[in-house]
């Protein structure tokens, strides 16, 4: 576990007691699982970037247009089009 100082405007401060006390949680665990859902979504965001420069456009394009042009299965539709 590390400690790291942090200095919050009074308002913003305020408004995180207020939201812990709501959830039943210390203001300490309530930073800390905010801190924590922002780095999973960064490093999320970050893989997603990853990927989509390996992306291939015209190599999906290519594999879509081998999708036979007819009407779909049974119990296949889309709600509303039967």
């Amino acid at each position: 576990m590390s400690n790291f100082p942090l200095q919050l405007p009074d308002h913003v401060m305020a408004e995180a007691k207020h939201l812990a006390e709501l959830d039943g949680i210390s203001l300490n665990q309530f930073l800390s699982l905010l801190i924590a859902e922002r780095v999973g979504e960064l490093r999320a965001i970050a893989g997603i970037r990853l990927r989509a420069k390996r992306a291939d456009p015209a190599g999906a394009l290519a594999i879509l247009a081998q999708v036979p042009d007819r009407p779909p299965l049974e119990d296949d539709e889309l709600p509303g089009t039967h």
